[in-house]
C-alpha cells in the first residue's frame, strides 16, 4: 500500500513529500572562484533551512542538502537560487540539472542535481577567427 500511495503521489499529484539537492560548484584555477559562489550557497542554504552541508572537493565545492519537508520548501526561492548559480558561471559554463524521485523511509523524495559543465566548443567563435586572422598576418 505505500508503494502504492508513493506512486499516486508521484504520478497524478506530482508532489513529493520531501525535497533535496546535490549541487557541484567547479572552481576556476586561480581560486579566487570561492568569493562569487559564496552568495549561491547562502541562497541554498535559506531554502533548505540550513540543512547542508558544504563539501570541498579536489577542483570544487560540493553542496549536499537534508530532505526538507514539502511544505518548508520554496522552489520560487530554490528557482531564484539557480538562476543566480547560473549567472555566476554564465561566462564559463552551462548549468545541467537532473531531477529525479526516490523513496525514503516510506516518502517520495524530489531530489535535484545541478552541475555546471564546460561546453564542448567555445561559444563565442568570432574571438577565436580574430585570432587565427591575427596570427597568419
Amino acid at each position: 500500500m505505500r508503494y502504492l500511495k508513493r506512486l499516486w503521489k508521484r504520478h497524478v499529484t506530482g508532489q513529493p513529500d520531501r525535497y533535496q539537492a546535490y549541487i557541484s560548484l567547479p572552481t576556476r584555477d586561480d581560486r579566487s572562484a570561492f568569493g562569487e559562489v559564496h552568495g549561491c550557497i547562502e541562497d541554498l542554504e535559506h531554502v533548505f533551512e540550513g540543512r547542508l552541508d558544504v563539501y570541498a572537493r579536489v577542483r570544487g565545492i560540493a553542496v549536499a542538502t537534508d530532505p526538507v519537508p514539502a511544505d518548508q520548501f520554496d522552489r520560487d526561492a530554490f528557482e531564484a537560487a539557480l538562476e543566480r548559480l547560473e549567472d555566476c558561471y554564465a561566462e564559463t559554463h552551462a548549468l545541467t540539472r537532473l531531477e529525479k524521485w526516490r523513496p525514503s523511509d516510506n516518502r517520495s523524495v524530489k531530489s535535484f542535481v545541478v552541475v555546471p559543465v564546460k561546453p564542448l566548443f567555445p561559444r563565442d567563435r568570432t574571438d577565436d577567427a580574430s585570432r587565427v586572422e591575427s596570427a597568419a598576418e
